[in-house]
């Protein structure tokens, strides 16, 4: 790593010397730091973080609630090493340890969703789509875990798993949020569910929520962001086949009517309108065995998208596009106990992928013809068929070392095979102290999109053309990353060093076409594998409990990314951070809030624009539970009112929230 210690500063300094104590033994009149909190995303087994050797955050059902997080862009706010940009025309960035959304898994149980897959918008809308009412906890995990689930977990994973009933009860919620400098700007949130608790052998959830989102004008009245309306319907149920075996279904359905006003070719005002609707289905087979568990389920998706567009003045439609995703998966996992000190987890899945739609042009099979108004396009298909297989021990060497190895094979009738290998090791060099060692490697293999992309599109007065390349190779990832973690007393701590070195990155060879007064009129980009990143980095993670309703939590990611030739890779900042100070009273009905900074310094916002951008915002949630059938939640994010048009930062936003249960 280049730099990382020549100029570490007053936080790395003091974070060395708290971590250099956390290392020492505890004496025994101290009460250790409760670090029980348990991960299934990194082992796909039940392992307390301190002893899986992986970089593992959990953010809980009381961390969102304080916060009052209502979608998952909002949970990430305080996790390190992550970088959450805010919303625009599309969507929102999410960066883990400086690699960009398309390198991380977004998992729902465990599930893959079925979703965008061109190669700015990865993942990029679910950070909106994805509500928090409905969410247990959320594990993140920081790090290739490609040798557990394969492609896309070239960064990490992030998994959201879901709540399951409890008792009979109705739950109904409103959370409304607002910009401070134009309280009639902002969005609305309204949640419904229903848990049935344990009826017979069943017990089930049903739930449904909409998010209205008012537009966000600029001065030309063209927009910031996607307006309309979001509706999810959800529904999750158990059934006891037996003892410790048990039966799980899931239908989940969005539909979304969203709009964008941009100026189309020649400075005309235009109007879009996005028809997106998507349908999953999910049928799973768990129990337990004498030395194990296991689990085998089957998923299926679709999602149709129809986007047209029109001018403002007179209604025409010029242009549109359409397209159909669909995805069937088969996957299964057993983990058994093959003696005292081994834990063997094995597993597999198989894989289908059909996309269907204009964005393709004639780049896939199957050529058509759809019309829309007098309009005509062409479109084609494309499919990929993909397999893997993996096997992993959790091998208890003694009393102080744990090692993970693990590999998985991924095969594809698109690219050729590939291995991913990954070595984990905890060392625990006293009762409440850790040295941790992960060694391994990722890989993304590369979306129809990428490959078959033929699209023509106008983008706010330039005429936008991608193609895609059936040649591309995966991108391919080493990693290594050293850590020591640790409690003593009060005070909790981990610092992390990593490296990343990324190959074969997709990336777009653009040619720009001006007009005489140097205006771009015309962008002709097509995908190929040219490009390759060093990331590096520092991680520092510190925790106080100061008395019995405070604790104070600070981290600090020091980040050196660069491309090819060198350059600073844009939406990424050198160093960024958050201070927390969380406060509970731990009464029955009572208060909990937090208030806390999140700072960047030299953020790159783009490789167009050398300029960096330092800035800090800060946030307040208060969240009071009234009774058992009522709490509430009020909060501002952004307290002093920055603004950044570039950033998308677009002043203060004060957020509520009422709670009802009966």
């Amino acid at each position: 790593m280049k730099n990382v210690f020549k100029n570490p500063g007053k936080l790395t300094l003091l974070s060395l010397s708290v971590l250099t104590a956390l290392a020492m033994p505890v004496y025994a009149e101290e009460q250790a730091v409760d670090t029980r909190n348990v991960t299934i995303t990194a082992t796909r087994t039940e392992q307390e973080i301190k002893e899986t050797p992986s970089a593992v955050e959990v953010i809980t059902r009381e961390d969102l609630e304080k916060i009052g997080a209502n979608n998952l862009a909002d949970a990430l706010q305080m996790a390190t090493s992550i970088n959450v940009g805010a919303p625009a025309m599309t969507g929102s960035q999410v960066t883990v340890r400086g690699m960009e959304s398309r390198h991380s898994l977004i998992l729902v149980n465990g599930k893959r969703l079925i979703s965008e897959g061109s190669y700015m918008t990865v993942n990029t809308y679910e950070l909106e789509r994805i509500k928090m009412e409905n969410v247990e906890r959320i594990e993140i995990v920081r790090g290739p875990v490609s040798s557990m689930y394969g492609s896309e977990a070239l960064g990490g994973v992030i998994n959201i798993i879901t709540r399951k009933p409890e008792k009979e009860e109705f739950t109904f919620s409103l959370s409304p949020q607002r910009y401070s400098n134009s309280m009639s700007n902002g969005l609305d949130n309204y949640f419904l569910r229903y848990d049935s608790g344990k009826q017979g052998k069943w017990s089930w959830i049903a739930s449904a929520d909409r998010t209205e989102t008012d537009i966000i004008e600029n001065a030309d009245g063209t927009s910031q962001n996607l307006f309309g309306r979001r509706d999810n319907f959800n529904l999750e149920g158990t059934y006891d086949l037996a003892d410790n075996t048990f039966l799980d279904v899931s239908v989940d359905i969005l539909r979304e009517d969203l709009k964008g006003r941009q100026t189309a070719t020649g400075g005309a005002p235009r109007n879009d309108r996005y028809d997106n609707s998507r349908d999953q289905y999910s049928l799973g087979l768990r129990g337990k065995l004498k030395n194990g568990d296991y689990q085998i389920r089957t998923y299926y998706g679709e999602q149709e998208k129809v986007d047209k567009n029109f001018l403002a003045s007179n209604g025409d439609l010029t242009g549109f596009d359409v397209y159909k995703r669909k995805s069937w998966t088969l996957e299964g996992h057993v983990s058994t106990q093959v003696a005292d000190n081994h834990l063997l987890t094995a597993g597999g899945e198989i894989r289908r992928e059909n996309y269907r739609g204009t964005r393709l042009g004639t780049g896939g099979k199957n050529i058509f013809d759809i019309t829309y108004g007098n309009l005509t396009k062409q479109g084609s298909e494309a499919d990929i068929d993909s397999s893997a297989i993996y096997v992993q021990d959790e091998w208890l060497v003694n009393d102080r070392l744990l090692v993970i190895p693990s590999v998985r094979y991924d095969d594809s009738n698109r690219f050729s095979g590939n291995v991913s290998p990954k070595l984990g090791m905890t060392y625990k060099m006293n009762e409440h102290s850790r040295l941790k060692l992960n060694v391994g490697k990722g890989f993304k293999a590369p979306s129809m999109d990428d490959m078959y992309m033929e699209m023509t599109k106008v983008m706010g007065g330039m005429t936008v053309h991608v193609t895609g390349n059936p040649d591309l190779k995966p991108e391919k990832s080493t990693s290594y990353e050293l850590a020591l973690e640790g409690e003593r007393g009060n005070t909790f701590g981990k610092l992390t060093y990593f490296v990343n070195d990324v190959k074969d990155l997709i990336s777009t060879n653009t040619v720009t076409t001006r007009n005489a007064m140097g205006i771009p009129i015309r962008m002709d980009s097509e995908y190929l594998n040219e490009d390759k990143a060093d990331i590096d980095g520092v991680e520092m993670e510190i925790g106080r409990k100061l008395t019995d309703k405070l604790m104070l939590k600070l981290n600090y990611t020091y980040l050196d990314a660069t491309g090819a030739t060198g350059q600073r890779l844009e939406k990424r900042a050198k160093h960024q951070g958050t201070v927390q100070l969380h406060y509970d009273d731990n009464q029955e009905n009572g208060i909990s809030a937090v208030l806390w900074n999140e700072w960047k310094k030299d953020y790159l916002p783009s490789s167009n624009n050398a300029i960096n951008k330092t800035y800090d915002l800060w946030n307040v949630s208060v969240n009071k539970e009234w009774n058992a059938n009522f709490s509430s939640q009020l909060g501002v994010r952004n307290i002093f009112n920055k603004k950044d048009t570039e950033l998308h930062l677009l002043g203060s936003i004060v957020h509520a929230g009422m709670t009802f249960k009966f």
